[in-house]
């Protein structure tokens, strides 16, 4: 790796046992801790009559593990300390990520590995998520940059993944012949999110050591090991 004389950070890279490709950092001038993860995962491979599946369970990630069952718990830890967290999903890829004061960062971690491990998609929390979502798309119909988007995936190749509706409304997540969603939902998760497409960034004022430590502990012995190719 080759560094700026200028940057003072310290840096390690690993690929876990499960092909998981990972960054720590050490930033001592840092005033709060982070983690993104990105999994080459988007609206491309939405399922065609499913459109803005991937972006439906972006959400629903959030809202409630096996570990951590009460939805909202997550965004309320991260707010208790000092915190703030998102993600997105595009075309080919969908990045979950959060900041928070170093001294709560480890349990942070425990909390943000149990997304990719035990995810309980809630049914109660379906329809609201859902309710979100089409909110979302609705906002999205007034601004000139998202129309200009759906210019072009009206006028390109109809063939190609790009001009799928990458968003999801009500109609395109409905649930349907009386059968919830929630199955289509988590057949997704398991056959699509897989530890060797994903990357994940940790940076904070920690010792690399301890870093690796944490992520052995949170995103090893909990792991992702969902392989689609068997690692």
């Amino acid at each position: 790796m080759h560094l700026s004389p200028n940057d003072s950070r310290s840096y390690r890279y690993l690929t876990l046992n499960n092909e998981l490709r990972v960054l720590l950092i050490q930033d001592m001038q840092a005033q709060k801790s982070a983690a993104a993860l990105a999994v080459n995962v988007g609206h491309f491979d939405d399922p065609d009559d499913r459109e803005g599946l991937a972006h439906y369970l972006e959400h629903m990630l959030f809202l409630g593990t096996e570990k951590y069952p009460k939805v909202g718990e997550f965004q309320s830890f991260i707010s208790q300390h000092g915190g703030s967290n998102n993600a997105w999903t595009g075309t080919e890829h969908s990045c979950f990520f959060f900041d928070v004061y170093p001294n709560a960062f480890e349990k942070a971690l425990d909390r943000f590995s149990q997304f990719f491990t035990a995810p309980l998609f809630n049914e109660e929390a379906l329809d609201k998520e859902r309710q979100a979502v089409d909110s979302e798309y609705k906002l999205k119909l007034y601004e000139d940059g998202r129309r200009l988007y759906q210019v072009q995936k009206e006028t390109i190749n109809q063939a190609h993944p790009f001009s799928k509706f990458s968003v999801g409304n009500i109609d395109t997540l409905s649930d349907r012949n009386g059968h919830s969603i929630r199955q289509e939902i988590v057949r997704f998760h398991k056959e699509q999110y897989s530890s060797d497409i994903m990357t994940l960034a940790l940076i904070g004022p920690h010792e690399l050591d301890e870093l690796e430590e944490w992520l052995m502990l949170n995103l090893v012995t909990s792991s992702i090991t969902i392989c689609r190719q068997n690692c």
